[in-house]
Parts: C-alpha cells; structure tokens; sequence
C-alpha cells in the first residue's frame, strides 16, 4: 500500500465557464511506513484563463512564463495519474477542494478517465485538513501552516507551491 499526498495549485480569473483552474500538481508518495519515497510536481496551462491574476502570482510565485509551455490539464493528469498508478494507492489532500477541483475540471474539459484513473477519482480522497480537525477536538477548519505549528513543526519550503505543501502535510 502507498499513500500519495497531493497538494494543487489554482489560478483564479473571472470567467463565467471557468473561474478557477488548476495550474500545478504537486504531489509526494509515502511507502507502508510513511517515508518519502518520490514526489511528482509539474505546472499546468490554463484552457480558459489568458493570464494568472497578480494575487494568485503573489500567493505561489506562479508567473505566466511558468506555464505558458506546461502541459494542459488533460496531459498533467494523465502524468500524475500514471505516476500514481502500480500499486493500491490512498490519495490524501489538505482539504476536499482539491478533490473537488479535479472532479470539477474532468467534466468541464470533457477528460475519459482510463479504468485505472477510475479508481483514483470513484473514491474521493481523504481530507486531512478534516481528520486532522476531528482529531484536535475543532470545529472550524485550521490552515495547514497552524497545523503544523500546533504539531511543532517548522513549514519546510514555501507556502502554496504545491510539492511543499504536499511534503508538509504528509510530515504532519
């Protein structure tokens, strides 16, 4: 069994078909004893938003150039999806948006899973922002960098690059 954390990495631009897009995958991939064993990342090229709003540059250091040749999310999918597959797998993300943003741009981009991909996308993933919540006794949802400080641990990397969030919650 091997755990695999994904983190993403969204653009936000007013559009009225597609208001936010994922433009990078990060992702780490944990043996049975919850070591690092490799990590995933590329960035992604919007379909529908021309440019990366400043705030969302300034929040993960994001720049067009970044993407402008990244491939499109039916090819990064693809990647991270082949990347996963090989053995049984739990995906687990900081929060359920992520799930919710993979879903949301499968059906918008029209993208056919494989029977493989299936069965990554049929179960939603595990909200470890949630668990982690439940296990603390709150009720209202915490950032990760709170988390981790709650655990006593430094964030290592930078906020919202989608590898280092990724690492992050898989050390929390």
């Amino acid at each position: 069994m091997k755990h695999i954390v994904i983190d993403l990495a969204r653009s936000s631009e007013v559009r009225k078909i597609c208001k936010s897009e994922i433009i990078e995958i990060g992702a780490v991939m944990l043996d049975e004893n919850l070591q690092e064993i490799g990590n995933f990342r590329t960035y992604v090229k919007p379909e529908y938003n021309d440019k990366i709003a400043a705030e969302i540059r300034n929040l993960t250091g994001i720049t067009d150039a970044m993407v402008a040749n990244a491939p499109v999310f039916r090819e990064a999918f693809r990647m991270f999806t082949n990347w996963c597959l090989g053995d049984e797998v739990t995906i687990y993300a900081w929060s359920d948006s992520d799930y919710n943003q993979v879903v949301k741009e499968i059906l918008l981009k029209e993208y056919e899973l494989s029977d493989e991909e299936h069965g990554l996308i049929d179960t939603e993933w595990t909200d470890f922002q949630n668990e982690f919540d439940a296990h603390i006794g709150f009720e209202r949802r915490i950032s990760l960098e709170l988390a981790l400080d709650m655990a006593g641990i430094d964030f290592s990397g930078r906020q919202h690059d989608a590898l280092d969030d990724a690492r992050n919650t898989a050390d929390l």
